[in-house]
């Protein structure tokens, strides 16, 4: 029979876990690697390309807007509220 000192023991071995320790460093170093890669990517890019850097789902330049269509008003100058780009 284990007794409190051998169940508390288990425990923070159980909490631990060294054995998965180098496989959570592996991924935290490939996610900030996929991010810096991510990074230079994005400033390597004409800065008309990308309208908001940080929002890599929905890209919008000159030609397509947030929602992925194309722009109505994009060529005319002479619109109410200015350039919409």
């Amino acid at each position: 029979m284990t007794s409190a000192p051998g169940l508390a023991f288990a425990n923070l071995t159980l909490m631990l876990d060294l054995p998965q320790l180098p496989a959570i460093f592996f991924v935290n170093v490939r996610n900030n690697f996929q991010v810096l890669m991510n990074e230079i990517k994005l400033n390597t890019m004409d800065s008309e390309e990308i309208f908001y850097p940080h929002n890599r789902i929905n890209l919008q330049n000159a030609r397509v807007n947030k929602m992925g269509r194309t722009r109505k008003y994009s060529n005319n100058g002479n619109w109410l509220f200015g350039t919409p780009f």
